[in-house]
């Protein structure tokens, strides 16, 4: 009896051991483990151990010093992770769940090369293809749930900027204008959405990093497909249920080191494929040609600019962001012309991001 006791203690202690370890376990490495997976063919897709962090700034919410770049000094947990930002990664390690947190809403999360290492992970997208499954059914009006990539450096500005680096979240980025810490930069809108209305949308800048705030977007709503996209069965995308996102960025040679030509889009939903619909034009992509015909910000041309940021590598960035208390927030997006908000709200919203795939074109989907 005493010798169980003894090992029923052992295993009690070995097993609280296990579960500290893995609530400290961000604290230890300056990232959340996280997978994706990097493909060669389809069918033939490798695991690639990465890392995700939060942005200093969401962590100067709670810690004053972290909003300054240069000396944050807070790594937190993985209960801190959830309980301060909503931040969840799944037991495969494959999938990132945000819920919305009213102290800190929206924290923008970023991939690095994994824990115990201080570089973002650099994804190069020029004759490549990106998929990833979403899960946006509770997010509603005045709510943005955003997969992006921006051009920012790999080190979190630690070189040129004396920044903390990666593990701290620093360097951020996008082509809005500039900001106390922030500079501009090439940004790519993946998906801006929530379940009523989406967008995909290119923001390019010069040679003087002046950049498009409001870019060359795709966005069926306005485009006059209200029917393409919404909550149930009457539409093409049920944002009611989860759907897969696929991206391709087509290059003006068909090799990795040409120009963008143009971003084509379809969608994968309970065994079909469906593609992006086709608008005023004759167009169902985004293109140098596409913008000119719309008359929508394109400077220096999709295939001139958004190359450049595209070719220097960018850096993947999750978020949640908007006001629940107010409906009209995300007007831009959502409420007409350009979604039918204020329609549905939800008041425990959370966005699911998982089974992220790149590689050449046909191989993720």
């Amino acid at each position: 009896m005493f010798l169980l006791v003894i090992l029923a203690l052992a295993h009690c202690s070995s097993a609280n051991d296990a579960v500290e370890n893995y609530l400290n376990q961000a604290r230890t490495t300056g990232a959340l483990d996280f997978t994706v997976q990097v493909c060669s063919s389809l069918g033939n897709c490798q695991p690639l151990a990465t890392g995700l962090v939060v942005d200093n700034n969401w962590r100067g919410v709670y810690y004053n010093l972290c909003y300054d770049p240069k000396r944050c000094d807070k790594i937190p947990t993985v209960s801190e992770y959830q309980t301060l930002f909503g931040l969840t990664v799944s037991p495969s390690r494959t999938h990132l769940n945000l819920t919305y947190v009213a102290n800190a809403p929206g924290p923008r999360i970023y991939l690095t090369t994994g824990p115990g290492t201080n570089s973002y992970q650099m994804v190069y997208l020029l004759n490549r293809e990106l998929s990833f499954d979403v899960d946006l059914s509770t997010v509603g009006c005045g709510l943005n749930a955003a997969f992006f990539f921006v051009a920012m450096e790999a080190d979190g500005g630690t070189k040129r900027y004396g920044y903390k680096g990666p593990v701290y979240g620093t360097g951020y980025c996008d082509a809005q204008l500039a900001s106390t810490n922030k500079p501009t930069c090439h940004e790519l809108d993946i998906i801006e959405s929530n379940s009523l209305t989406t967008l995909l949308a290119t923001h390019t800048c010069n040679a003087s990093q002046y950049c498009e705030p409001t870019g060359c977007g795709f966005m069926p709503y306005p485009l006059g497909q209200t029917k393409f996209y919404g909550r149930g069965r009457t539409f093409t995308v049920d944002t009611t249920k989860p759907f897969t996102v696929v991206t391709r960025f087509v290059t003006v040679d068909g090799k990795d080191t040409g120009n963008l030509k143009e971003i084509q889009r379809f969608y994968k939903q309970n065994g079909r494929i469906i593609p992006n619909p086709t608008v005023g034009g004759n167009f169902n992509s985004v293109s140098d040609a596409y913008c000119r015909y719309y008359g929508l910000n394109n400077l220096g041309g999709i295939s001139a600019s958004m190359t450049q940021g595209l070719k220097k590598g960018m850096v993947l960035t999750m978020g949640l962001w908007g006001d629940l208390k107010n409906p009209d927030f995300m007007g831009w997006l959502d409420k007409p012309p350009y979604g039918p908000c204020p329609v549905y709200s939800n008041p425990n919203p959370r966005v699911t991001y998982g089974n992220i795939k790149y590689g050449p074109i046909g191989s993720t989907a």
